[in-house]
């Protein structure tokens, strides 16, 4: 049984204050279930929202000063808190989560991604470092996870690093919305979106080559890009493409938006395109963006790992494309668009099965199931 006494406290030094999983699914369905939730994040001031009152964590600009802060500066904020479990959030964050443990504090470590596998691919680290650091960090986390109670685990093939006996699968499914869909009869022009973060790993120059082979083809289409642009030098190089090939009335850089706007945006949209880079951390990683995808009844493009194809060819959402052969993924979509009874029966089943099985409520029942059962062990 829980009540407003028992305090928990959410600790990220990386992510924005209002994180979708951080806040939106994990904070406040703790609040809403009854428990005290604090979160420290950067932010200007504390605020209260949606019963959730958020800390702010001032921390130094630049990579290398914030991690060799972060530790004692969140350690202090933590700790004035009084919370009975403390839920951290990044991988800076390991050893003031062994230091809080040691207080006798219980501590749960939130692993959003393959962290030494994704560090092969860090852009900001030098490739001759690449595979040391990712040593250096697997030893120094199997070290630190002997200090923790519990483990969140975003993806279910991270089981396969981490002991099951101290793992919660919490997916990243959408929040469950009851959502006014307009059926569209995907007469052109047909709007394709991409939401989240635009990145060179992301698939940007990819869902780029896509709409321009469109065009090319004679089809009326158009490309929203909805989330930031990083690094930000890419902006340019972006605008240089798409005026290059005579694209600046078919493709639009919205930039980052706030988590309530993107509905509108998705629901304007024909289509929903998502093209990762193949690499290990994508391959076993679910996106959360196609299930927001299918919950506004869009068609999702992605990429054809085998993880996707389960979710989306085996349950007809959309099509699964090779990230390496544009030119093949052209063809598929080529096929779908000229399809609008497939188009329409790929909307429905995305809605349905979004509703029934893949939303934010199947996984919000087994993180309170995670809270409960550490508060009646001593």
């Amino acid at each position: 049984m829980t009540n407003k006494k028992t305090k928990i406290c959410h600790l990220t030094s990386v992510h924005p204050p209002f994180d979708i999983r951080i806040f939106y699914k994990e904070c406040v369905s703790l609040a809403n279930n009854g428990f005290n939730v604090t979160l420290i994040a950067p932010i200007e001031k504390p605020i209260t929202k949606q019963g959730v009152t958020v800390f702010p964590i001032v921390l130094p600009t630049g990579r290398l000063k914030r991690m060799l802060v972060v530790t004692f500066k969140m350690l202090g904020l933590a700790l004035q808190q009084k919370a009975k479990i403390y839920h951290f959030h990044d991988p800076e964050l390991m050893l003031c989560g062994i230091i809080l443990s040691l207080v006798g504090k219980k501590v749960v470590f939130d692993i959003h991604e393959n962290i030494s596998i994704s560090l092969i691919s860090k852009d900001w680290l030098p490739k001759s470092l690449r595979k040391i650091v990712s040593m250096i960090y697997l030893l120094f986390e199997k070290i630190s996870l002997l200090f923790y109670n519990e483990l969140v685990l975003a993806e279910q093939s991270y089981l396969n690093q981490y002991s099951k006996n101290k793992s919660t699968i919490v997916l990243n499914y959408p929040i469950a919305n009851n959502l006014n869909y307009e059926q569209t009869d995907y007469s052109y022009p047909i709007k394709f979106i991409y939401s989240g973060v635009v990145h060179s790993l992301r698939g940007i120059w990819e869902m780029l080559e896509v709409i321009k082979e469109l065009v090319d083809h004679g089809y009326n289409v158009y490309l929203d890009l909805v989330g930031e642009v990083r690094p930000f030098k890419l902006n340019t190089e972006l605008e240089l493409y798409i005026m290059q090939n005579k694209l600046e009335s078919r493709i639009n850089i919205f930039g980052k938006v706030d988590f309530s706007e993107i509905t509108s945006f998705l629901n304007k949209a024909d289509i929903g395109i998502s093209l990762l880079q193949p690499i290990p951390n994508y391959k076993e990683s679910l996106p959360t963006k196609i299930f927001e995808y299918m919950q506004h009844g869009l068609p999702v493009i992605t990429n054809n790992f085998e993880l996707l194809k389960t979710y989306v060819e085996k349950e007809s959402t959309g099509i699964c494309i090779d990230y390496n052969n544009i030119e093949s993924g052209v063809s598929e979509i080529i096929k779908l668009i000229n399809d609008k009874a497939r188009m329409k029966q790929m909307s429905e089943n995305g809605i349905r099965l979004t509703q029934e099985q893949w939303n934010w409520h199947s996984q919000e029942s087994k993180l309170i199931e995670l809270y409960n059962s550490m508060l009646k062990v001593k």
